[in-house]
């Protein structure tokens, strides 16, 4: 399986109290997928801090933001985490982007390769529907599902 790794792939503006993301140019993501983008893809989050729902949530609708932004278009958003691991094969299998997501926490690559071993992450990762992209936002979340 291919997994693209794109660290750091948004640029925030800050408006008031909004904040609005954008795909970095320089990250290379959108020239990574654009030939292989599903149509209106469901798009799963994978969570680096698995009890850090907002953390996970906000990151998810900031990336969603960006991709649309780049004409890159997602359907559904969801988030492994947590609240949602007894469910994770099925979110795994549902899944046309699989996004392996950075924390921001000293230990947040603890927390994320303890939670995808809890998991059995590789396992559930061969069930990744045929044609469905896997992408990093880091090299240690790309090396946490070996």
């Amino acid at each position: 399986m291919e997994v693209i790794v794109a660290p750091e792939p948004m640029d925030y503006e800050i408006r008031g109290m909004y904040r609005f993301a954008t795909l970095r140019e320089d990250s290379g993501l959108a020239e990574a997928v654009r030939g292989r983008w599903p149509e209106n893809p469901r798009l799963l989050m994978i969570a680096a801090e698995p009890d850090n729902d907002t953390y996970t949530e906000n990151l998810a609708m900031d990336l969603a933001t960006a991709l649309v932004k780049a004409d890159l278009p997602v359907g559904e958003l969801r988030v492994l985490q947590r609240e949602t691991a007894d469910v994770a094969a099925q979110l795994i299998a549902g899944a046309d982007v699989i996004v392996l997501a950075d924390g921001e926490g000293e230990d947040a690559d603890a927390q994320r390769e303890a939670f995808f071993g809890e998991l059995d992450m590789s396992t559930l990762l061969e069930g990744v529907k045929k044609g469905a992209l896997v992408i990093a936002l880091s090299e240690a979340a790309r090396d946490a599902i070996r």
